[in-house]
């Protein structure tokens, strides 16, 4: 006879998922949409329909001790495709948390040696540190004998290039908010003038990003000010660490802008920009967190007098492509590129607020008013496991790989991106990704900035064109015509 094995079912894991993020998991009635749409389902133990029956029959134990809830990429793709709108990067969060409170240790150590060792950067210097970062989690995958012998080679080459590039720092930027705030400015009416939330990355990884950003803004005539004393808005360590942290860091930079003054803010990284999107919106439905964070913030309570967008949507919808047409003098006629949006400039469409979050078109309609040609594909909103990069980095160059791989099958010539994490990837790691591949996709990844920027008739050094990338542009854009 068969032995047979008793579960007891439970209803206080699902009850506490709600109390710590609203997120009701009893709505979800196996679907399966979102394990068809995750990036990683096939990497998980329990792909995400299967995580959500866990956590409905009170599985503690096999919930806290899963692979899968650190190996999610949070792209928000299953947020985003789920029919009753379950938040489940969210509720991912709220099990990490709680299996560190609990001391559970992860099946991989690397998720949790990464956030520990950024978030003590950020509070030592107040910004993100790349090259310690980076450095530490070394040193300390060598001690615990998880450092991967095999990939020193690719790291320490695409260390040097990032080194004698520019890319990386040698000194950290130091920063702190003040303890009060001060007293409130007269707002900017100035259509013109824009708070700029450079995030940690804007002068050294994404370094093109900057200077292309800043170069086009002044073309135009825009004014975009980093408020003063911004600090890092906590990125992936924050939120999968602590749901108040998550929500004040963003928020601290907020305060600090809105009381400088300004009521527009845009944000260049999508990274950055989910972030400050999630603890908008968490502060709105959650009275108590709203009150937590305004206590840390000298009172202060976001009411929606300061907008925040992406730059891309910054350029497409507050000046308008009409007006970044007629700054064109030098038009891209002859190039081919596909856009790459990422997945949370637009997704979940509950915090971004996006109308066409599975296939936008205005960084389409804005590279095609420079001149040049977009191309439709497949990898548009798909997730280049860049919140993977120092844990799980097979995963990420998988995912990597495919964005590329279909770019060249279309016919790209080069891709396009609104965010330095998503470059950095596809970037820096495309040799890499090459030599797995046992194929050349010779494909630079060039951010719509510097794209404005060359129809403008600006200088290809001035905006990062010759210097900062890995995959070299200008061979492309010569051939083109476009460059000298």
């Amino acid at each position: 006879m068969a032995e047979t094995t008793t579960v007891a079912l439970e209803t206080n894991l699902a009850e506490y998922v709600r109390q710590q993020c609203g997120e009701n998991v009893y709505l979800c009635y196996q679907c399966k949409k979102c394990t068809a749409g995750c990036p990683v389902a096939d990497e998980m133990d329990y792909p995400p329909n299967e995580l959500m029956r866990l956590i409905q029959f009170g599985q503690w134990e096999k919930v806290l001790n899963c692979k899968t809830i650190w190996i999610c990429a949070s792209c928000e793709a299953c947020a985003t495709r789920c029919p009753m709108a379950i938040e489940i990067v969210r509720v991912m969060d709220v099990l990490k948390i709680a299996a560190q409170e609990r001391g559970i240790k992860p099946p991989t150590t690397l998720p949790l040696m990464f956030n520990r060792a950024a978030l003590r950067g950020i509070n030592i210097f107040g910004r993100m540190y790349e090259l310690g970062l980076m450095a530490e989690l070394k040193i300390r995958q060598t001690l615990t004998g998880q450092l991967d012998l095999a990939q020193i080679p690719w790291d320490a080459k695409l260390g040097i290039k990032m080194l004698t590039s520019g890319k990386l720092k040698l000194l950290p930027h130091a920063a702190r908010t003040p303890k009060r705030l001060g007293p409130r400015q007269e707002p900017k009416t100035d259509p013109q003038t824009f708070a700029l939330f450079p995030g940690c990355s804007f002068e050294s990884t994404a370094a093109e990003y900057g200077m292309s950003t800043l170069a086009v803004a002044e073309a135009m005539g825009l004014k975009l000010e980093p408020p003063k004393g911004w600090v890092c808005c906590g990125t992936t360590p924050a939120h999968s660490t602590s749901h108040k942290l998550a929500t004040l860091m963003p928020m601290r930079s907020l305060a600090l802008a809105e009381t400088q003054g300004y009521t527009r803010m845009t944000v260049p990284c999508t990274g950055c920009y989910i972030r400050f999107m999630s603890a908008i919106h968490d502060v709105q439905h959650n009275p108590a967190l709203a009150d937590e964070v305004a206590g840390e913030l000298d009172g202060y309570r976001y009411t929606g007098a300061l907008k925040v967008d992406h730059l891309l949507n910054t350029f497409t919808e507050d000046i308008g492509y009409e007006a970044i047409a007629a700054h064109v003098v030098k038009p891209l006629t002859g190039l081919k590129v596909v856009c790459y949006y990422g997945c949370v400039i637009t997704r979940p469409p509950a915090i971004t607020g996006a109308r066409h979050y599975e296939y936008p078109m205005n960084m389409d309609y804005l590279i095609r008013r420079l001149g040049a040609e977009t191309l439709d594909w497949s990898y548009k909103t798909e997730c280049c496991g860049v919140s993977l990069a120092f844990s799980e980095l097979d995963i990420m160059l998988k995912l990597s790989q495919k964005i590329l791989q279909n770019a060249k099958d279309v016919g790209a010539e080069a891709i396009v991106v609104a965010c330095p994490l998503c470059q950095a990837n596809l970037d820096g790691r495309q040799s890499q990704m090459e030599a797995r591949a046992g194929d050349k996709f010779n494909l630079p990844i060039i951010y719509f900035t510097e794209l404005m920027g060359l129809a403008f008739g600006l200088k290809p050094r001035d905006l990062g064109l010759q210097t900062k990338h890995l995959v070299n542009p200008m061979p492309l854009l010569k051939d083109k015509g476009l460059v000298s």
